[in-house]
């Protein structure tokens, strides 16, 4: 049974664009560029799913022959795969693309990020214009909670309350290893979440009118 579960604009960590190019310059000044796509390669391989692999690694293909919104609904027919699969493919693989064209991983220089670049521009625009950040975090949080559990989750959250939490993460959760099991992700989701909402707001031409109207 699906959790209903999810994150609401409420709980955003960006709200506006000078929020948005301050929190990706920290992202890039911090060379979190790879911290962020091994991420995306750990949850990937605690899925334990070898068709989701599968397309992962076939997506260029997938993107040729398929419209993106199609693929990241999930609504496509492919062989031996659910829908689930299909649509968990199509976010990682754009996250991982996203991930790509903004820190410029071609660079010797990971502090530069071609952000002016027409062709990164086209495809940064082309993946937020096919989903949107809710939907990203939503769907990621739905992935991570199939693993972590929900009573994990809680706990966590609690943990979160606690204001000595962080001297806790960095030397290590020694009286609590169940707590130790998953930290390393929540603390990547929380990165990748930064990272989500960060990009489609500061490349949504349109934002700061449609807040305006609000």
């Amino acid at each position: 049974m699906k959790n209903n579960t999810s994150f609401s604009k409420e709980k955003q960590l960006v709200h506006t664009k000078e929020q948005a190019k301050i929190a990706l310059n920290i992202l890039v000044q911090n060379s979190q560029g790879e911290d962020l796509e091994l991420g995306l390669f750990r949850l990937r391989d605690q899925l334990n799913n070898p068709r989701l692999t599968e397309l992962l690694d076939s997506y260029p293909d997938l993107i040729q022959e398929y419209e993106l919104e199609k693929l990241l609904s999930g609504k496509i027919e492919i062989k031996d795969a659910s829908r689930r699969d299909v649509k968990t493919a199509g976010l990682l693989s754009c996250l991982l693309l996203l991930i790509h064209f903004y820190f410029d991983k071609n660079k010797d220089n990971l502090n530069k990020c071609n952000v002016d670049d027409v062709t990164q521009f086209d495809s940064i625009n082309y993946i937020i214009n096919a989903i949107t950040s809710e939907e990203c975090i939503n769907e990621l949080f739905q992935l991570i909670l199939s693993l972590v559990g929900i009573d994990y989750f809680k706990k966590y959250q609690e943990k979160m309350k606690d204001p000595d939490f962080v001297l806790k993460q960095t030397v290590g959760f020694d009286n609590d290893p169940e707590m130790d099991k998953y930290i390393d992700m929540m603390v990547w989701f929380a990165l990748i979440r930064l990272f989500i909402e960060a990009i489609f707001i500061y490349y949504d031409s349109g934002f700061e009118s449609k807040n305006t109207q609000l």
